[in-house]
């Protein structure tokens, strides 16, 4: 009975290191990915992406309540269908906070697109601070962001296309100055300071205005986008100043404030309204007389480009770190022209003049 026993375990013995002897000379099973032919994406890749199923571009606006960005929208959806055959097909999502100033809002859908694997991002940056990192993580990852209207600090995206807003409002504070015969007072509603255009916009109509001697400057409000603030800033200037010859409106919900105000006092002509960016209320304005002038940005170019360029890099191509997307001054004198229509179209696409 004890030699059967040792027979057994050693027989044992025996198969055991035949088993280990057998896993050790053997391959590892191949992975899933390996198993269909793909390659394991580099650590800069994002891993879920879908391979040969065309393109996807993620567009962050400001905010999706304003005409401006939808123009903005309008751009990138037409060079995605110019150029999508090509990637087979372009996908464009919108996504973006209901309002300006919600920069978390903005970092939430940067980092959701990260994750998602799209193959590039458009963002214009509400804060430029507050989205750096959001822009730095999504380019280690694989991610080219083209920063549009408004970029980061620093610029760490691939290419920024933006409009100049300083040498823009400084043309529309010289033509301000020139309208009133160098001589008044002025102040402005401003949007706020958390991005480049809030500071730029008023400082170059500050720089075009204060050339001349004659012209006060009475100081700057803050609407930070908000329409009932913009108006009750309005009739503040108009009831604390009422000398005041200009009040110069830094954006849409600004300019659209401070009409409602002139609306309700019955002022028109008597102090001239400016501003940046236009709607059809604002062409109306123009055409009677209440807005004196405004600067157009070229927002459809800007979406339009900045797929262009996300495609350039996707393509292994080099692109300038910064573009000049320019700017266009629109009033009622030139209003009608083919240079004016065309601007005023990044806006209303289906605009035409009035017959």
């Amino acid at each position: 009975m004890k030699k059967f026993a040792a027979l057994l375990m050693t027989l044992i013995m025996l198969l055991a290191v035949a088993g280990c002897s057998n896993s050790t000379n053997q391959p590892p099973a191949p992975s899933d990915s390996t198993q269909s032919g793909e390659q394991t994406p580099p650590a800069n890749e994002p891993a879920d992406k879908p391979a040969d199923k065309g393109l996807t571009i993620q567009v962050v606006p400001m905010s999706t309540a304003s005409d401006y960005w939808n123009a903005l929208r309008a751009g990138a959806e037409a060079a995605a269908a110019e150029f999508g055959d090509a990637y087979g097909g372009i996908t464009i999502l919108y996504d973006g906070p209901a309002r300006n100033g919600d920069s978390q809002g903005q970092i939430d859908i940067m980092n959701n697109s990260v994750t998602a694997g799209v193959d590039g991002i458009l963002l214009a940056a509400t804060d430029p601070e507050a989205l750096h990192s959001a822009v730095v993580d999504a380019e280690t990852n694989g991610v080219h962001v083209c920063t549009v209207d408004s970029g980061v600090e620093p610029n760490d995206a691939s290419s920024f296309i933006c409009t100049d807003n300083v040498t823009g409002c400084r043309a529309l504070g010289e033509y301000m100055a020139e309208l009133i015969g160098y001589e008044g007072k002025y102040a402005i509603i401003g949007d706020n300071y958390a991005f480049a255009a809030g500071v730029d916009r008023p400082e170059g109509f500050n720089q075009g205005m204060q050339q001349y001697d004659g012209i006060e400057y009475l100081g700057i409000q803050l609407a930070d986008s908000d329409i009932p603030t913009a108006e009750s800033l309005a009739l503040n200037y108009l009831t604390a100043n009422p000398d005041i010859s200009v009040i110069f409106c830094s954006n849409d919900a600004a300019i659209t404030g401070a009409s409602n105000a002139f609306l309700q006092e019955g002022i028109n002509g008597e102090v001239k309204l400016c501003s940046v960016d236009v709607s059809d209320d604002i062409i109306t304005y123009i055409r009677n007389g209440m807005v004196s002038a405004t600067v157009l940005q070229s927002p459809y170019n800007m979406g339009y480009e900045g797929v262009k360029t996300i495609l350039a890099l996707h393509d292994g191509n080099s692109v300038e770190k910064q573009v000049d997307a320019g700017t266009f001054l629109l009033t009622a004198d030139n209003l009608d022209t083919e240079e004016a229509i065309t601007a005023i179209r990044q806006y209303l696409p289906n605009y035409a003049p009035a017959e």
